[in-house]
């Protein structure tokens, strides 16, 4: 038995250093107990100094370079199992956890037995009580992922519940789930890693379960995007188109991904393009398509 903490939070900074400092101050002062590792992918503001004054016994991976979100994290995750975690917990840099956050999901570990991974309520930072995630819906017949309470008032029903996908943003893991499944796939780089990982572990018998009687808030794409709201950037633009086909070309076969394929042309890609024309990002369209015409390529190495 590891005499080391039940719980390890991973986050990955890069460039955003008062970000991550808040980030950690949330989970060590409003739940005690959690340790935490900060993967570093070669930031030069001064990040890992500014870690190492506020807390010198953190657990810090220093990175040489930018190696994008899943791999960094994936270097957090491997140091948790070697240290003995029992779950490990992601977390975004620019997500802020409430106090008694880390203990609820345990909590909810405990409530279901099928339970792999939990994953709290979300507000949008600062924003009261307006939802940025609360459970995410996967229709497998036509392919696409959904946030059905996004941008909606919280409705104040904190009952526990069975979904298809925790986000990645802070989703706490059973060990034994990475052990047996390995760790996020590193093709997806960023986005729909979180989606891939809860769909290998329900066909492993693993549930995914929200928790709504914790939360946390999230200041959205402080490192992506447009902070702070979910604009479609080229960079955003680009893994969105790519990486949902890539999910859908190594899950499905046969008639199956031919459904997806309808979906994705049909509703998807339609509602991204219109979402894309109307918040007016210059070149994010041009770079959603490259993000489509990348997948097709990967589809074509892969199968070759």
């Amino acid at each position: 038995m590891s005499s080391g903490p039940k719980v390890i939070a991973v986050t990955v900074n890069w460039n955003r250093g008062q970000d991550t400092l808040e980030c950690i101050s949330s989970i060590l002062e409003g739940n005690p107990g959690t340790g935490i590792i900060v993967v570093d992918n070669g930031s030069h503001d001064g990040s890992v100094a500014l870690f190492r004054e506020k807390y010198p016994d953190l657990d810090i991976i220093e990175n040489s370079e930018n190696l994008g979100y899943v791999k960094g994290v994936n270097a957090g995750i491997t140091l948790a199992l070697n240290k003995g975690a029992e779950y490990v917990m992601t977390i975004n840099n620019d997500a802020i956890a409430h106090p008694g956050m880390v203990s609820g999901l345990l909590y909810g570990m405990e409530r279901h037995s099928d339970a792999g991974i939990v994953g709290p309520k979300i507000f949008y930072y600062g924003s009261g009580d307006i939802v940025w995630f609360k459970g995410g819906h996967f229709n497998r017949f036509l392919g696409y992922p959904s946030h059905p309470y996004m941008d909606k008032h919280d409705d104040g029903k904190n009952d526990d519940k069975k979904v298809e996908f925790i986000t990645g943003c802070i989703m706490m893991v059973r060990t034994e789930v990475f052990r047996k499944l390995g760790l996020f796939d590193p093709d997806y780089e960023i986005y729909s890693e979180d989606l891939d990982f809860c769909l290998k572990a329900m066909d492993e018998g693993w549930a995914s379960w929200v928790i709504p009687s914790v939360a946390a808030e999230h200041k959205v794409s402080t490192s992506t995007g447009v902070a702070g709201s979910n604009t479609m950037t080229p960079y955003r633009s680009y893994f969105c188109g790519r990486n949902m086909m890539i999910l859908l070309g190594k899950r499905f076969k046969g008639a199956r991904l031919v459904t997806c394929l309808i979906g994705q042309v049909t509703i998807r890609m339609p509602y991204f393009f219109l979402l894309i024309i109307m918040q007016g990002e210059k070149g994010a369209l041009k770079f959603f398509i490259k993000g489509f015409v990348s997948s097709l390529k990967y589809w074509a190495t892969q199968r070759s």
